[in-house]
């Protein structure tokens, strides 16, 4: 059916806040140790404490400048923020804040196991078992005092023993060294304090010109912490720099490798050009440089940045990501986009690789650099990066570089997820590091052609593509696009079937990989900006191309495969996303969420047509959550220091509540509960596969939606639940309710208390109710509810209409 009628936004009423209310749980946990095991965990801690003690009289009388380092391990049952205050409070048990991160686990690099099962199966273990070292700072004879008393108290410290499984003097991380590589990573430890950070960057410099350590490059990843690149001539070398104060890690720096290229003849369109007077989307092009060919130059602005000289400039792979970005309808047959072209700024962040080496760091320097310069455009399309697999318990500096740019610059970057020809050995790599970036859009590719010998059928991911999860098992790719094809001929060489684009000259050519596939979505991602009126805002956009992203493989792979290679899946094009059918309506809520309130919407407007003849709700229900994470670098895999749940469902009726009670803060609540877009309530063989056509059903559920993920999307079908669970929680006489709440990690908490700031987070909600019979009007009924129950409501407000539709409400009511 036509998508005519606005998208609508809503306001939570005053009703609707609510205050968090504290549980009580003084049941000992069941990983409590007892007896003997307490008793030798208890030994093994003061072992450890032991060693600690005696490196603290060592580092005394060496008179070290900055403040010595130790690690406590949380065990995996321990993780909790609720049992893991204890150890905290112990380790700042000296009245200091001494907790200054989390150590990030990192592994060494090493060829893939192919000797045995044994390793395999261990590397397989590694990587499901959680792993926390705490790192602290010691000042004081009385801290280890404080904590060795605790770790000898087995009758009254059991739990906090049970909750510690080692405690050592820290220790710098450090590589293999390649004697074919004197290029090294160095990451200084984060104090917490940006006092002591700035004296550690000072003393390392030092320390590096006394040992005649080059260093080559200093880059700013967060506020306040900075990666060095330095040449290590030698092992020795770099067990030097391995014992400097101050010095966390040091790994081989891996320079950008280049991508090749792929051509083929085509027919060409006709090339455009914008109307004068006329306003466009803009689209920041961080590349290797756009040329001003007959169909690029007209939409080329007048500015550019060029951070290499022209010799070293090679503009083939940029300029044909640019292509994409302005002919990807006109080349490859789409119809994805509602305005006529967008204008692009150039910015030359990479050289010819073949002439130049080029370090990640270096494009970051550069990234940072254009967006600066550049205030006013606020998308900016990346298809560069590191071929660099992205760790499973740490983001890398890349990927925080990155969110630091964007918040810092307000800006959304799209990001490609990266590509691989593991394919080639029957094998995936994950997501490179620089795409395991929280803020930005990350793009992987799906196929839309077939070739002789290529491997993906069409919709599949393609070959090349890299595949999720990111760190701490976040969801990346975040979308999907089409970016081509690949194969293996019998010769056991490569073939590839690209996307259509032009090359340097202006002339028909095909190009594969993610790097075009990331102009697709910048494209649409800078038409939302464009016919956005108000402020620009990045959440919402995320949120509106997820929302309205689906799968066209439909049921030709499970949903685990789903999320790992193609994540939300791909958007549809620009005016679907803005407008409703008569059947369905998409509402927004766009709030911020501070510590200690939720939102509880009770009695939220449903439409009644959706109730059938058997009396029972019936309909599609799509729920999509993204919010803005409180970062902390320096808490490795828990840099997400926030996270915000969202629940949509029925209950029996409004309750009064008595607000004597000592736990009870809120007047009112939800009289049986029951939220309806969790997987325990359906069948499970519905959550496997969709809707064998394109862009059906979605049946992503909780598998989307876990905690602590920035992005959680949740779609059902009500026919779908249980006729058990039908009967108990879709009778048609149940009223509806959404709850959004928050959660705060500990130590952006302790942090918060320390400075006396108020903790929030952004989020935005969409949430679409759809009748697929097509024949219910829940357009007009829930819109009529908004009024009746007294939310204030509008219209989706754009500069630029893109359709003509035959009714917009008005334009505020309530």
């Amino acid at each position: 059916m036509e998508k005519l009628l606005p998208i609508k936004f809503f306001e939570k009423r005053k009703i609707d806040e609510q205050f968090t209310e504290a549980g009580r749980n003084n049941e000992p946990p069941k990983w409590l140790l007892k007896d003997d095991a307490l008793a030798i965990r208890s030994q093994h801690l003061t072992s450890g404490l032991f060693r600690v003690a005696a490196n603290f009289e060592m580092y005394k009388k060496e008179g070290h400048v900055l403040p010595m380092v130790m690690t406590t391990t949380v065990t995996e049952e321990a993780l909790a923020k609720t049992h893991r205050k204890a150890i905290v409070d112990l380790l700042n048990s000296d009245s200091n804040s001494n907790v200054i991160g989390i150590e990030p686990i990192r592994k060494k690099k090493s060829s893939s196991c192919t000797d045995g099962e044994g390793s395999q199966t261990e590397s397989k273990a590694e990587k499901t078992k959680e792993i926390r070292k705490l790192m602290s700072i010691v000042t004081t004879d009385q801290l280890i005092s404080n904590i060795n008393k605790v770790l000898q108290d087995t009758y009254g410290s059991a739990k906090l023993i049970s909750s510690i499984s080692d405690i050592q003097p820290f220790e710098a991380w450090s590589g293999d060294y390649n004697p074919n590589n004197k290029a090294y990573h160095v990451i200084l430890v984060d104090y917490q304090d940006p006092h002591r950070n700035k004296l550690a960057q000072v003393l390392f410099k030092k320390q590096c010109v006394a040992h005649r350590i080059t260093i080559n490059r200093e880059t700013r990843y967060s506020s306040d912490m900075r990666l060095y690149r330095i040449t290590l001539d030698s092992l020795s070398d770099m067990e030097i720099v391995r014992g400097f104060e101050g010095v966390q890690s040091i790994e081989e720096a891996i320079p950008i490798h280049v991508e090749l290229d792929f051509f083929e003849d085509m027919p060409l369109p006709s090339p455009k050009q914008p109307v004068d007077g006329k306003a466009y989307p803009i689209v920041g092009v961080l590349d290797s440089g756009v040329q001003k060919n007959n169909y690029l130059a007209p939409w080329l602005l007048g500015q550019s940045e060029e951070y290499y000289e022209s010799r070293l400039q090679d503009k083939s792979h940029g300029s044909m990501v640019a292509s994409i970005l302005e002919y990807s309808d006109e080349l490859n047959g789409t119809d994805y986009f509602a305005t006529d072209g967008v204008m692009m700024l150039e910015a030359v962040i990479t050289p010819d690789l073949r002439k130049e080496t080029v370090y990640p760091e270096d494009l970051i320097d550069n990234v940072r650099d254009a967006i600066e310069r550049h205030p006013n455009i606020k998308i900016w399309t990346m298809s560069v990066g590191t071929d660099e697999e992205c760790d499973t318990d740490a983001f890398s500096e890349y990927g925080m570089a990155l969110d630091n740019i964007e918040d810092e610059n307000h800006v959304l970057i799209v990001k490609s997820v990266g590509n691989t020809t593991a394919f080639m050995k029957s094998k995936d790599e994950r997501v490179a590091k620089m795409a395991d970036s929280v803020r930005s859009l990350v793009v992987g590719s799906i196929a839309n052609e077939k070739g002789r010998f290529d491997i993906a059928e069409i919709n599949m991911p393609s070959p090349f593509t890299r595949m999720g999860p990111g760190p701490s098992y976040i969801i990346k790719p975040d979308l999907v696009a089409y970016g081509g094809n690949a194969g293996i001929r019998p010769d056991g060489n490569m073939t590839t079937t690209g996307v259509k684009t032009f090359d340097l000259f202006g002339s028909p050519t095909r190009a594969p990989g993610t790097s075009f596939s990331t102009p697709w979505i910048a494209r649409i991602a800078a038409e939302l900006n464009f016919l956005l009126d108000g402020d620009f805002d990045p959440l919402l956009i995320k949120a509106l191309m997820i929302h309205n992203a689906g799968y066209p493989a439909g049921d030709k792979m499970t949903m685990v495969d789903k999320k790992k290679y193609m994540g939300f899946g791909m958007p549809r094009g620009t005016g679907d996303i803005l407008y409703n059918s008569e059947n369905e309506i998409t509402l927004v809520l766009r709030d911020t969420l501070q510590k200690g309130t939720f939102i509880d919407i009770l009695d939220f407007p449903f439409s009644e047509s959706l109730i059938g003849t058997d009396g029972r709700y019936h309909g599609q229900i799509t729920v999509t959550l993204v919010s803005s994470p409180i970062l902390k670098s320096s808490q490795a895999a828990e840099y997400c220091q926030s996270n915000i749940n969202v629940a949509f469902g029925t209950m029996e009726a409004i309750m009064e509540r008595d607000t004597t009670k000592r736990t009870v803060r809120n007047p009112y609540g939800a009289k049986d509960a029951k939220n309806i877009i969790q997987d325990s309530l359906y069948s499970s063989k519905v959550f496997d596969v969709l809707e064998g056509r394109a862009f059906g059903r979605e049946r992503t559920l909780l598998k989307l939606g876990q905690k602590f993920y920035p992005v959680k999307k949740y779609a059902v079908n009500l026919d779908e639940m249980t006729a058990a669970n039908r009967r108990k929680f879709l009778d048609g006489s149940r009223k509806w309710y959404m709850k959004v709440e928050g959660l705060f990690r500990d130590a952006i908490e302790r942090e918060a208390r320390d400075d006396g700031k108020v903790l929030e987070q952004e989020f935005c909600v969409l949430l679409t109710i759809r009748d697929p019979e097509e024949k219910a009007p829940v357009y007009n009924e829930i819109t009529q509810q908004l009024q009746q129950k007294g939310f204030v409501y509008s219209n989706v407000r754009l500069k630029n209409e893109i359709r003509e539709h035959v009714h917009i409400e008005g334009e505020s009511i309530g």
